[in-house]
C-alpha cells in the first residue's frame, strides 16, 4: 500500500469512532436530526475530495519490484511497482515519459531501473511517468496509448511534451543520461 492509502486508512480509522458516536447520539436523540445531516455529510465530502486527489495523482513512489533479474528472463511480474499505476491520462500542461515493457523481459527490467532512477532524481519536476505493461494493460486508457504510441517492440519509450505531442521515442534499452535529456527539452 502506497503512502496515500495508509493515509487514507488513518483517517477512516479517524472517522469511524466519530460516526459511530453520532450514530448512537442520534439514537438517544441527544443530538438533533439537523446536526447530525451536516456532520455526516462534512465527513463523507471530505473522504470524497482525499479519495479523489489521491486518484487523480500519476503513478508515484516507484520502485524496483523485488526479485526482478537483470540477467535472465524470468517472469516475476513488471518490474515497477508504486501507487498510482492505472492513472495513465494524459495532462495537459505537463510533460509524460511513456514507459511500455511486460513480465519475464530482460530488457525491460534492465530499463525499468533506468525509469526508476530517473523518476527519482525528477520527482520535483513537472513530469508524469506512465508504466504500461503491455501483456495487462491496466484499462481502456492504456490501449488507446499503446494504440497510438507503441510501436510493437519492448521496451518502448516515448516523451511527450507538454501538450501531449511527441518529441522523443526509443525502442529497446536507453541510457538514463540520454532520457534524462530528452525531458530536460520538454520542461524548457
Amino acid at each position: 500500500m502506497g503512502s496515500f492509502g495508509t493515509f487514507l486508512l488513518s483517517v477512516s480509522s479517524f472517522f469511524v469512532p466519530i460516526c459511530t458516536k453520532i450514530s448512537t447520539s442520534r439514537k438517544r436523540k441527544d443530538m438533533p436530526l439537523s446536526k447530525t445531516r451536516f456532520i455526516l455529510s462534512t465527513i463523507t465530502c471530505l473522504c470524497a475530495v482525499l479519495a479523489t486527489a489521491g486518484g487523480a495523482g500519476a503513478a508515484d513512489d516507484l520502485r524496483l519490484k523485488k526479485g526482478i533479474s537483470f540477467v535472465s528472463d524470468t517472469d516475476s511480474g513488471f518490474p515497477i511497482e508504486g501507487s498510482n499505476l492505472d492513472d495513465v491520462s494524459l495532462e495537459s500542461g505537463k510533460a509524460s515519459l511513456l514507459f511500455f515493457g511486460a513480465s519475464g523481459d530482460l530488457n525491460t527490467n534492465r530499463q525499468a531501473k533506468r525509469v526508476v532512477d530517473l523518476y527519482k532524481q525528477n520527482s520535483d519536476k513537472p513530469i508524469k511517468f506512465i508504466l504500461i505493461d503491455v501483456d495487462h494493460p491496466a484499462n481502456e486508457q492504456a490501449r488507446a496509448l499503446m494504440k497510438n504510441h507503441y510501436k510493437g517492440y519492448i521496451p518502448f519509450e516515448v516523451v511527450l511534451d507538454k501538450q501531449g505531442k511527441v518529441s522523443y521515442s526509443s525502442i529497446g534499452e536507453v541510457e538514463t543520461g540520454t532520457l534524462a535529456k530528452e525531458l530536460d527539452k520538454v520542461l524548457k
